[in-house]
């Protein structure tokens, strides 16, 4: 098994480059292997390059990009 998929079984989340399509799913975002933040994915960009994670609590809406290194885990 590779370090990825040792980390898919752990944590039952999977690495996913296909941003566009996670509207309305809870995600991890990832950066440089440092956990950032869990939450749902409020819209992304048709070309994968960006994601907005909802507002919650008192949170405020943030947005990540692939360009940064950030990840996405689903």
């Amino acid at each position: 098994m590779t370090g990825n998929q040792l980390e898919k079984a752990a944590s039952g989340r999977g690495l996913r480059t296909d941003w566009a399509r996670l509207t309305g799913h809870t995600v991890e975002v990832w950066c440089m292997d440092e956990y950032i933040v869990t939450g749902v994915v409020d819209q992304a960009s048709a070309d994968d390059s960006v994601l907005w994670i909802a507002a919650a609590g008192n949170d405020r809406r943030r947005l990540f990009d692939k360009r940064s290194g950030f990840q996405v885990r689903a």
